[in-house]
């Protein structure tokens, strides 16, 4: 699957802040993919999922603030993916340690709720439920 790197103004913002409040970041990516949106940390230690807790509701938080949903998912990823039926992407939060293509655990939420792709009467849930996935058991709802 071809990734696409985005840059957008609030996403170098958030990049540059967080870069500064938390030295264990050494690199921050923005990308999509015809099914999905990333954003990618990559840290200089093995991530953690109790201590890297305020690094996935930040970027939580960008994800679901109105700004992204316009210049990333409307101006950006339907442009490219989904420009006639505006199919909404399921958005990743993934966590990398040393080594950078190795994924240690990742949070994952879709727009629509659950039900079959493409059903016409499947809910919408606007990436308000979030999972977790340590790619060692099943994935788990996360508490809001």
């Amino acid at each position: 699957m071809s990734h696409k790197t985005l840059q957008t103004e609030q996403w170098s913002g958030f990049k540059k802040q967080m870069r500064s409040e938390h030295k264990e970041i050494k690199d921050m990516e923005l990308q999509m993919s015809p099914t999905q949106i990333e954003i990618n940390y990559y840290l200089d230690r093995k991530p953690d999922v109790e201590e890297d807790q305020e690094l996935f509701m930040k970027a939580k938080a960008l994800a679901l603030s109105s700004d992204f949903q316009r210049t990333v998912i409307e101006e950006s990823y339907f442009k490219h993916y989904s420009k006639d039926e505006r199919r909404y992407p399921d958005i990743i939060i993934r966590f990398f340690g040393t080594k950078k293509d190795v994924i240690q655990f990742e949070y994952f939420a879709s727009y629509y709720g659950p039900g079959f792709e493409g059903a016409k009467d499947r809910p919408i849930d606007a990436y308000k439920t979030w999972f977790f996935h340590d790619f060692k058991t099943k994935s788990v709802p996360v508490e809001p």
